[in-house]
């Protein structure tokens, strides 16, 4: 919704500032698909199959197609349209109120009624279980962090069984989007406890699929490890997704890439979850295929981002001057090429290209090219060389290792850095680390909740932050995003503006240094098809496109 942002070619569509209630589609049962069996492979197992408990990819990739939200994203849209709702819009000029109408007769998978009440007890149980913590001490929420999403929601308020109203506790322009997104997800209050995570794999949804089984194994602690979800259509949906393309829908899980591409090469999986691959694995694909034969390759546009994620609360990192030191020395080329192939774009923004009111911050700062290690050390006056710390990266991510010691490589030279890799073997392992405060450095990728700029800034801030820097710039927290949130109209100067600025300091502070944006690859066997219409900026991967010829 900001200056960038296209307008989808498909479902209700337009500029939020006209706050024009948007009508969803025909509903469409999930009762007529083909027979078509689809399998896919992934590293991105789900860390919780609870929307109030999961905030990565792993868990939103099934989300979005075995639960449903009020609002959605069609394919190609960068503005949310209705799904579970038959109309939403904002019902005040100060647009601190957000009104909802159901659809009429929707069910769960199980056949319990989808109605307002379901919905006021999904989003009030998210803040609940993410204020509580367990008999343990911990997060009720998993750790998770994603009641974040809905931290201008003030109340929910329900009329009859098809009318809901949000009250939210400051202008939100994003709110729509929120909705869409995975912590929007709606839950069976018969099925699902009010405060605590669901126990289990009973999953009980409204969207186009329903679960039919879950198979785990024990790690090395005895905690379950999600080794496949298999998925059938489910025959009480109504919603907005097209016409399913399959009959059925199974997850494998891999603990590395090298097993996800032995799969492929086996036929053992239909296709790869996005950019499941070793990049250098991906461009041997590419230089080998043949059009309608074997392996086949398909690109696609992507606004997932990866950075460097300081902790700007201990050293070395509480010293503005080490960090910026890293900005200094970080080469985004060079990672781009040896340790990626050429497969991601450098970045130099914490907004990505795509997502509207980009802009190019730390090249301001910092220059395109890492700065000579002699004027790196001017810039540290006073603080002894070389500075050590340990920096961790998750062992599972496609060319995690390399890229990580592409970056001790960089930060290494003429003696100003000494850095230590650590690796652990997912990113829920590194969210545990971050929640802990125990991570002075680590690497990351972000994929967006939702594709407006807001996403690349909001959740990051605050203490500790879902990446455990402890970035609470005043500022930005206080002045710059509540500003960009009044905002409505996310096409006009004010919008850029804003979002000008709030990149700025982040290039001047630099408790994250973005190092790239991706390319979305997957790839397939030869008679899969509707691939290309799960890859655009919104990052949901639709199950239900998905085809066999």
């Amino acid at each position: 919704m900001s200056a960038a942002k296209r307008l989808g070619t498909l479902g209700c569509v337009g500029l939020l500032a006209t706050t024009a209630a948007c009508g969803s589609t025909a509903s469409t049962g999930a009762k007529a698909g083909p027979s078509a069996k689809i399998t896919m492979g992934t590293v991105s197992a789900y860390s919780s199959l609870d929307p109030a408990g999961a905030y990565d990819y792993g868990s939103w990739l099934l989300f979005y197609n075995v639960y449903q939200g009020l609002m959605t994203y069609q394919p190609g849209a960068n503005v949310p349209s209705p799904d579970a709702a038959h109309k939403c819009d904002f019902t005040d000029s100060s647009y601190l109120t957000y009104h909802c109408t159901l659809n009429p007769g929707l069910k769960f998978s199980n056949g319990d009624p989808l109605d307002a009440a379901a919905v006021k007890f999904s989003f009030d149980r998210v803040i609940k279980i993410g204020t509580e913590k367990g008999a343990d001490g911990k997060p009720a929420d998993n750790g998770s962090g994603v009641s974040v999403l809905l931290n201008t929601m003030k109340s929910v308020e329900i009329s009859g069984t098809q009318d809901i109203t949000f009250h939210l506790s400051t202008a939100d322009a994003t709110f729509p989007d929120r909705l869409a997104s995975g912590v929007g997800q709606i839950v069976d209050p018969k099925t699902y406890s009010g405060t605590q995570l669901m126990n289990g794999t009973d999953v009980v949804g409204s969207g186009i699929y329903k679960v039919d089984s879950v198979q785990t194994k024990p790690d090395a602690k005895g905690n379950p490890v999600p080794v496949s979800v298999k998925m059938s259509l489910n025959p009480n949906y109504q919603g907005a997704a097209s016409k399913p393309q399959n009959a059925s829908m199974t997850l494998n899980y891999y603990d590395t890439p090298a097993q996800v591409k032995t799969a492929l090469v086996n036929g053992d999986i239909d296709l790869n979850a996005s950019n499941d691959l070793a990049p250098g694995d991906v461009v041997a694909m590419q230089g080998t295929q043949q059009l309608g034969k074997g392996l086949q390759v398909i690109e696609g546009a992507g606004t997932n981002t990866r950075m460097m994620v300081l902790n700007t609360k201990v050293a070395p990192f509480n010293n503005i001057a080490v960090r910026q030191a890293v900005a200094r020395l970080i080469d985004r080329n060079a990672i781009a090429r040896d340790a990626y192939n050429h497969t991601v774009t450098p970045l130099y923004s914490v907004i990505p290209q795509g997502i509207g009111d980009q802009t190019t911050a730390f090249w301001t700062a910092y220059g395109e090219e890492p700065e000579h290690p002699d004027a790196v050390k001017k810039t540290l006056p006073g603080v002894h060389l070389p500075i050590s710390f340990t920096m961790t990266y998750t062992a599972n991510a496609s060319a995690g290792k390399a890229e990580a010691e592409q970056i001790k490589k960089a930060l290494e030279v003429g003696g100003i850095f000494k850095v230590t890799l650590a690796s652990v073997p997912t990113l829920h392992e590194l969210g545990q680390l971050w929640s802990g405060g125990q991570v002075p450095a680590s690497t990351t990728g972000w994929q967006p909740d939702y594709p407006d700029p807001d996403d690349y800034i909001s959740p990051f801030m605050g203490d500790p932050g879902v990446f455990g820097s402890h970035y609470a710039s005043p500022k930005i927290m206080n002045q710059l995003v509540p500003q960009s949130l009044k905002e409505v109209n996310r096409a006009d100067q004010a919008t850029a503006d804003t979002y000008l600025e709030i990149q700025k300091q982040i290039a001047i502070d630099a408790p994250f240094i973005p190092l790239w944006q991706n390319k979305q690859y997957v790839v397939t066997q030869a008679n899969v098809t509707g691939v290309p219409l799960t890859l655009d900026a919104a990052a949901i991967m639709r199950f239900w496109m998905i085809g066999k010829s």
